[in-house]
């Protein structure tokens, strides 16, 4: 009798152990807020979740190869790509990529970039701070003759992809050449480095560099970010009221699995580099899904998850996209 008394605590205790412990990975774009709330989830229920960054591209291929529970990614796939991985999709948290730079004198936000001088920047037609396309928005300053370096992602990347999005809309010649991916054959002589810590480290210690990173890489880092130019021609800072602004007008739909892409979104005051990162997960594992949707169905309605988000720099998901996301769930069975 205690025997069988033992077997069957040691089963259960076996049984939590496993329903408590969640392993992710992927985009480095979220990792941040990821690790906050997996310190929040903790403390609230002592369920764990592990999240390990490494890029879109991995978080893709892992949980296409069903290694982990969820994987991230910045990059969202398109209808007939997630039936052909067998994959289902959802956004998380929408943030936002900035334009680092390291220029001794100027500013947080005193720098303005056009898409014109972005896309020269990165496309190598533009190699000086002082050059004239640069300095007809920034008369005000002065700007070194000095070698510009520009700082990339060397990895698979979903912040690439949305940074290039931007470019690819803005810019006709940089759509033609480059176009929108997560990785690019760069024109301009660059410096490569893997996952946002990694590119906004080399920023921060290369003179007269500029690099693109997730806005909340500036913040711990505290980089300065240049101002950009919006779709509608007015000029923003990062901020993330500036943020909020594209948030508010996604246009996600269940039918096409949430794909959208925010990037030079129209509206005045709309900050041009703003995305969602989404989560996917196997679509044949059903009990486990549920697993991984109430840990985000808690980050979606907790308020210190929420208050978390906002104070790295990221935008909660509108109320009317998280309703979306959980109807999206019982439709596919991964919620009663």
């Amino acid at each position: 009798m205690l025997k069988k008394a033992i077997c069957t605590v040691l089963v259960s205790t076996l049984g939590l152990s496993a329903a408590d412990k969640l392993m992710g990975q992927g985009a480095t774009f979220p990792l941040p807020i990821y690790k906050e709330w997996s310190k929040l989830y903790y403390k609230t229920t002592k369920n764990e979740v592990t999240y390990n960054g490494g890029g879109s591209g991995k978080g893709i291929s892992a949980i296409t190869d069903r290694n982990g529970d969820f994987g991230g990614s910045d990059s969202p796939l398109k209808t007939d790509e997630l039936k052909e991985k067998g994959l289902l999709q959802f956004p998380a948290i929408i943030g936002s990529v900035v334009l680092a730079y390291n220029i001794e004198g100027i500013k947080d936000g005193e720098l303005k970039l056009s898409s014109a001088a972005v896309a020269g920047i990165f496309s190598g037609e533009i190699t000086k701070w002082n050059d004239k396309i640069i300095a007809k928005d920034n008369p005000n300053l002065k700007l070194p003759n000095e070698t510009i370096t520009p700082v990339v992602r060397s990895d698979s990347s979903g912040t690439t992809f949305n940074f290039t999005s931007y470019l690819s809309k803005a810019n006709e010649s940089w759509a033609t050449k480059y176009g929108a991916n997560k990785t690019i054959n760069w024109g301009a002589k660059v410096v490569p480095a893997n996952g946002n810590p990694l590119v906004a480290s080399s920023i921060k210690q290369i003179p007269y560099s500029i690099g693109y990173i997730e806005y909340a890489y500036k913040l711990s880092t505290g980089l300065n970010a240049a101002t950009l130019q919006t779709k509608d021609g007015d000029w923003v800072k990062a901020t993330p009221a500036n943020f909020a602004k594209v948030a508010a007008n996604s246009n996600f739909s269940i039918k096409e699995n949430f794909y959208d892409i925010l990037a030079y979104s129209a509206g005045k005051g709309s900050y041009p580099i703003v995305a969602a990162t989404f989560i996917l997960l196997p679509n044949d594992k059903g009990e486990n899904n549920k697993k991984v949707v109430k840990f985000f169905e808690w980050a979606f309605s907790d308020e210190s998850a929420k208050a978390a988000a906002k104070k790295l720099g990221y935008e909660p998901l509108p109320d009317e996209t998280v309703a979306m996301i959980k109807e999206y769930w019982k439709i596919n069975q991964i919620k009663e």
